[in-house]
C-alpha cells in the first residue's frame, strides 16, 4: 500500500502523484473555505443593510404621526379583547340555559325563507283578499295548506341545525307554524314566548355586554380619524420621496449621455418634477398633535363606562365556561385601566421632529413583539417572539432528547447484549433517514390529534396547559424534533463512549466494581467531553430545523402568555427557521422584508457559531482537565 505513495519519478505537468494528491486535497479544502465565505459575505451584506433602510422606515413612520396613533390602535386592541371575551361568555350562557328558547326562534327564523320564497304568490293574494271576507277565507285555507306541506316536508337538521329542540318542542314549533301570518309578520304565540323568556333572562347580561361594546365609541371614531390622516401624510411623504429619487436618476442618466438633444430633454423631464426642500410633517400631522386631549378625553371616559358596564356583569350563571370567562374580564379589567394610562402618558410624549437613533431602531428590530408585513399601514418586523418560539421548542426537545439518547448510549454501548445491539442500535439510527416533512405530517395527523385527546382526559386537567385547544403548538413540534435529535446525540454518545480506553473499565471491574457503577463512576465521567459534544451538536440540529416547525408549531407570531405558566408549551408559536422559509419565496429582492430575512438568517447564523465555539472551549478544558 505505501508503494502508491512513493515518489516514483513520474510526473504529469511538472507535479508527482503525491503533489496530485496533495494539490486535490487541499484544493477541496480551499474551495470550501471560499464558498463559506462567499455565504457569510453575502448574508452579512444583505443582514447589514437592512438597518439604514429600517431606520429611515422607522423616522418616516414617526414623523407621519403613525407612531401616535399606534397607542390608539393597540389601546382599541386590547379593548377589543375584553369585548370578545364578554360576547363570548353571553352566548356560551344563552346556549347554555336558553338553548331550548334560542332553538325555537331560530328554527322559526330558518323556515321563514322557505315560506317567503316559494309562497310569494300566496302572500299576494292574503294581501288582496282583505276587503273581500270570501277571497280571504279561501286564501287564508291556501296559505295554512302551503305552510303544512312545507313543515312537513321540512328537513329538521336544516332548520335546527344545532339539534337544540327536543322532539316535543319541534312538534309544538310545526303546529305553531300553521297560524303564522304573512301580512302581519308576527310570529306565532308560541316563538313569542320563547323568544320574550331569553330576553328576560339575558336582559341584564345583554345591557351589560351592550354598554361594554359600546364603551369605546369615542376612542374608536378618534382612531378612525387619525389612522385616515396619518396614512394621507405618510404615502404624500413617500411619493415625493419617490419623485426625488427619480428626479436624481434622470439628472444622473443625463450626465452620461453623448447625445445633446436626448440629454436635453431628459434634464427637461428631470426639472419637471418639482420637488420641495423640505415636506412639511408640522402642518400636515398638526390634527393629530392637537388630538393629544380628545385621545385623554375618550380613555377616560372608556374607563368609566367600562368600570360601569363590569360591575353590572351577572356573578351567577349557569354555564361554567361563560362563568370562567367573565372572570377573565373581570381580572384582566384593573390592569387594563392601569395600562391604558401608562399608553396615554407615552403617547403625549409623541413628536413628530423627535429624532430617532439607530441604536433604537436595531432595538425595534431585536427585542420588538411584532411581525407584519405587506400591510398598508406600517410593516414591523421583531425578532423576539421568534427567538421565543425558537428557544421553547428546542428546550423542550433537548429535554426529551438527552435522557433517551444518553441512556439508550450507554445501554448499546455497554449493558446491552449483542443481539440487542444489532437491533435497537439500527433502528435508532434509521430515524434520520425519515424525511421531515414526512415526520411533520406524522404531527399533524397523528401526534397533534393524540395529544389534544389525551388532554381532554379529566384526570390530567392538573397538567399545565391542558386541555390543548391547539394541536400545533410547541409541545408537539418539541417531541418531534426530540425524535430527529435522538440518533445524532445517540451516534456521537456511543462513538465517545467507544473512545474511554478499555483499561478502565477493566481496572474498575478488578478492584470489585459492578458492571453499573463501573458505567456511572468510570466510563460516563471519562467520556463527558465527547458527550457534551453530542448533546450541543444535537441542539444545533434543533434549532436549525425548519420543516417540521413549519408544518406543526402553529405559524403564531406573539409573545408567550406567560400567565399559563407552563401551560405556555401548549401554545402556537412561530421560529427564526419558519419564517424564512415561509416568506422567502414571495419577498421581493432588495425590499426591506428581504432583508430583514436575511438578518433573521444571520442571527440563527451566529447563534450556531457561538454554540459551536463554547462547545470547542468546554471540550478542551474538559479534556485537560
Amino acid at each position: 500500500m505505501a508503494k502508491h505513495f512513493q515518489r516514483t519519478g513520474r510526473k504529469l505537468l511538472g507535479i508527482d502523484r503525491q503533489g496530485w494528491i496533495k494539490g486535490f486535497f487541499g484544493g477541496n479544502a480551499t474551495l470550501s473555505i471560499i464558498i463559506l465565505f462567499l455565504i457569510c459575505f453575502f448574508l452579512i451584506t444583505e443582514a447589514v443593510r437592512f438597518f439604514p433602510q429600517h431606520h429611515e422606515k422607522l423616522q418616516l413612520h414617526r414623523k407621519s404621526g403613525q407612531e401616535y396613533v399606534n397607542h390608539i390602535i393597540t389601546e382599541m386592541n386590547e379593548y377589543s379583547q375584553l369585548v370578545s371575551l364578554t360576547n363570548q361568555a353571553y352566548f356560551q350562557e344563552l346556549n347554555e340555559k336558553y338553548a331550548l328558547q334560542r332553538g325555537i326562534s331560530n328554527s322559526f327564523e330558518a323556515f321563514l325563507d322557505p315560506l317567503e320564497d316559494d309562497g310569494e304568490d300566496l302572500i299576494e293574494a292574503l294581501e288582496d283578499a282583505e276587503d273581500d271576507p270570501e277571497a280571504l277565507a279561501q286564501a287564508q285555507a291556501d296559505w295554512r295548506a302551503f305552510v303544512s306541506g312545507v313543515v312537513e316536508g321540512a328537513n329538521r337538521a336544516d332548520i335546527d341545525s344545532f339539534g337544540r329542540l327536543d322532539d316535543a318542542s319541534w312538534a309544538a314549533l310545526k303546529k305553531a307554524m300553521i297560524d303564522y301570518d304573512p301580512v302581519e309578520e308576527e310570529p306565532p304565540a308560541y316563538v313569542t314566548q320563547a323568544q320574550q323568556e331569553l330576553r328576560d333572562g339575558m336582559a341584564r347580561f345583554e345591557e351589560a355586554k351592550n354598554e361594554i361594546s359600546s364603551a369605546g365609541r369615542e376612542l374608536k371614531q378618534l382612531r378612525q380619524k387619525l389612522v385616515k390622516i396619518a396614512s394621507k401624510v405618510k404615502d404624500d411623504a413617500a411619493a415625493e420621496e419617490s419623485a426625488a429619487e427619480r428626479k436624481k436618476a434622470l439628472l444622473a442618466g443625463a450626465e452620461t449621455m453623448t447625445n445633446e438633444a436626448e440629454k436635453a430633454a431628459q434634464i427637461e423631464q428631470a426639472n419637471a418634477i418639482v420637488i420641495r426642500d423640505e415636506f412639511p410633517f408640522a402642518a400636515r400631522t398638526e390634527e393629530i398633535a392637537a388630538s393629544k386631549d380628545a385621545h385623554k378625553a375618550a380613555v377616560a371616559e372608556l374607563k368609566e363606562k367600562l368600570g360601569i358596564a363590569v360591575a353590572k356583569l351577572p356573578t351567577e350563571l349557569s354555564s361554567e365556561e361563560a362563568s370562567a370567562l367573565l372572570d377573565q374580564v373581570r381580572k384582566a379589567h384593573p390592569p387594563f385601566v392601569k395600562w391604558l394610562d401608562e399608553s396615554v402618558a407615552k403617547a403625549s410624549t409623541w413628536q413628530w421632529d423627535r429624532k430617532l437613533s439607530f441604536f433604537g431602531s436595531a432595538m425595534k428590530f431585536f427585542f420588538g413583539v411584532d411581525w407584519v408585513t405587506n400591510s398598508s399601514w406600517h410593516d414591523f418586523y421583531g425578532l423576539l417572539p421568534l427567538f421565543i418560539g425558537s428557544f421553547e421548542i428546542s428546550l423542550i426537545a433537548i429535554m426529551f432528547a438527552v435522557p433517551f439518547s444518553i441512556g439508550a448510549a450507554i445501554y448499546v454501548n455497554r449493558l446491552a447484549g449483542r443481539w440487542e445491539q444489532t437491533l435497537i442500535k439500527p433502528a435508532i439510527e434509521l430515524i434520520q433517514a425519515i424525511p421531515s416533512v414526512v415526520l411533520g405530517f406524522f404531527g399533524i395527523v397523528v401526534l397533534g390529534e393524540g395529544l389534544r385527546d389525551l388532554s381532554q382526559i379529566e384526570a390530567l386537567s392538573w397538567v399545565p396547559g391542558f386541555p390543548m385547544q391547539e394541536r400545533l403548538n410547541v409541545l408537539n413540534a418539541g417531541l418531534l424534533l426530540a425524535l430527529m435529535a435522538v440518533p445524532t446525540i445517540f451516534t456521537l454518545c456511543e462513538d465517545a463512549l467507544n473512545n474511554v480506553p478499555r483499561a478502565y473499565s477493566e481496572a474498575s471491574l478488578a478492584l470489585g466494581a459492578s458492571k453499573l457503577q463501573t458505567v456511572i463512576k468510570v466510563i460516563v465521567p471519562t467520556a463527558i467531553s465527547g458527550i457534551l459534544a453530542a448533546v450541543l451538536l444535537g441542539f444545533g440540529r434543533v434549532i436549525g430545523e425548519t420543516m417540521v416547525v413549519l408544518l406543526v408549531a402553529g405559524n403564531k407570531i406573539a409573545l408567550p402568555d406567560w400567565s399559563a405558566g407552563l401551560g405556555v408549551i401548549t401554545q402556537p408559536t412561530h421560529t427564526m427557521t419558519g419564517i424564512i422559509a415561509q416568506e422567502m419565496g414571495e419577498v421581493t429582492k432588495g425590499t426591506l422584508h428581504f432583508r430583514a430575512l436575511f438578518l433573521v438568517g444571520l442571527v440563527l447564523f451566529t447563534i450556531s457559531l457561538c454554540i459551536n465555539v463554547a462547545a470547542q472551549r468546554i471540550i478542551k478544558r474538559l479534556g485537560h482537565a
